[in-house]
């Protein structure tokens, strides 16, 4: 996630869907940033026209509202949080991931540097929410990638390490992840990829469920549960899905 991007329509899926399974509920709701430092260089962050859209009203219009506030104010996760779109025990975290700016240089000093705040920044971000029951993971890209491993390296902050989820998640009951789908495959076959990965690497006792978000530039939400949660979240996953936002969701039945 960036400051920038506050409000656009990514934001609209994800508030659509947390809203849909936890707004009523009696969890207590942890929303994890993995806040990057806004990089100007980019078009990202731009779809917000979505707010006027008869299709986006239609699904759900007081959404749209408050999110066209944010877009049209000083945009950042702040104005989202303050927002008052979730409910008001929701914990957040946004500790900012800039530790690249902060060491920027390839030595091995900054290597340590920037991979032990990273470690400093999981431990804060795991006080944060230890009191939660529910978990929300937002990374800039989504789950970690081949060519950025280790957690030192320059670009590593956009993503959420397995090794991480592993510790963030322990002892929830439902843990959402978000991952921007790319261009490298069909979804269908990226989002098998990423749950087998989950399966394996994070080892929820419970099911795994995956959502796709396709307006303008997919995005896959994953939703890990325990045992004790799995049938609950799938009955309220099936009613999000017979509801007007359907339309702009995918669900992906996966092994």
């Amino acid at each position: 996630m960036q400051d920038l991007y506050a409000g656009d329509v990514g934001d609209y899926g994800k508030f659509s869907l947390l809203k849909s399974l936890f707004g009523d509920t009696n969890h207590i709701l942890g929303v994890t940033w993995y806040l990057f430092p806004d990089e100007l260089n980019n078009n990202d962050g731009g779809h917000t026209d979505y707010v006027d859209k008869q299709n986006f009203l239609d699904c759900d219009k007081e959404l749209c509202k408050i999110l066209k506030k944010v877009v049209e104010g000083k945009r950042s996760v702040s104005a989202l949080e303050k927002a008052g779109l979730l409910p008001g025990n929701t914990v957040f975290f946004s500790g900012k991931l800039d530790f690249h700016i902060r060491y920027s240089s390839q030595s091995h000093i900054d290597k340590v540097k920037r991979e032990s705040s990273r470690n400093n920044w999981l431990k804060n971000a795991n006080q944060s929410v230890v009191n939660c029951d529910v978990l929300f993971l937002d990374p800039d890209n989504g789950l970690e990638i081949t060519s950025c491993k280790k957690l030192n390296q320059m670009r590593s902050g956009k993503f959420a390490y397995y090794s991480e989820i592993s510790v963030l998640a322990k002892n929830k009951h439902v843990c959402i992840i978000y991952h921007h789908l790319n261009r490298h495959g069909t979804h269908s076959l990226q989002i098998k990829t990423r749950v087998d990965e989950l399966r394996k690497q994070v080892n929820p006792s419970g099911q795994i469920f995956a959502l796709r978000f396709w307006p303008y530039n997919p995005r896959a939400y994953f939703i890990l549960t325990d045992s004790q949660s799995e049938t609950n979240i799938k009955y309220s996953i099936d009613n999000f899905l017979q509801t007007k936002c359907s339309k702009f969701w995918d669900f992906y039945t996966v092994g």
